[in-house]
């Protein structure tokens, strides 16, 4: 009896491992581990790479919900519908992580091949736009609809912090923490070549 329940111990335990390492391999856990790695050194960036997690879980659980719906009258108990929304809410989740990384990629890229200075031109461009953008949709829509607008909100908040934070972080050199743009781009771009062989 005690070889049996080592035996079942231990494929529990393997099979935990399996999945555990399954879920570090994916885009989304890459993403969390890239907020907990950066949130001493860079807190914002952290904060951005947090949130845009959570814009990811967002849009797999609004794929989920929607895919639960179109299905839940075709399924008495709702288990068949549950089991679909949560598979499809997954497979958006990862798609949008994975998305965001290349994203972030390209971005580190341009970064590089651009320069700070344009780096910011283009930053305070996207800035304008979204919160032009943001307000016209506000001006649009009803007091019983704002609700919708609060991740926009945050995401155009979120924008306009990083502008400010990379201001002052590469282009004041009194500012404390003030760091070196080139150093910091080569860094980033090897911790993602890192992520994707999941070191």
């Amino acid at each position: 009896m005690r070889i049996l329940i080592h035996t079942s111990l231990r494929w529990l335990v393997a099979c935990a491992g399996a999945v555990y390492g399954f879920i570090l391999q994916t885009h989304a856990a890459r993403l969390v581990l890239m907020a907990l790695r950066l949130r001493h050194e860079t807190p914002l960036p952290a904060l951005l790479m947090a949130a845009l997690f959570l814009l990811c879980l967002y849009g797999g659980w609004s794929s989920g919900r929607s895919v639960y719906s179109a299905l839940l009258p075709a399924s008495p108990t709702g288990i068949g519908a549950g089991l679909a929304a949560t598979v499809a809410g997954l497979v958006v989740l990862e798609l949008i992580a994975a998305f965001s990384i290349i994203a972030i990629t390209a971005a580190l890229q341009l970064a590089y091949d651009t320069g700070r200075h344009r780096v910011l031109a283009i930053l305070l461009l996207v800035n304008a736009i979204a919160l032009g953008m943001t307000g016209w949709q506000l001006s649009q829509v009803q007091a019983a609809s704002l609700g919708s607008f609060i991740l926009p909100l945050a995401l155009a908040a979120a924008l306009v912090a990083l502008t400010i934070w990379f201001e002052r972080a590469y282009l004041r050199p009194a500012y404390p923490g003030f760091r070196d743009f080139w150093a910091d781009i080569v860094d980033a771009r090897h911790f993602l070549n890192r992520a994707a062989h999941g070191e």
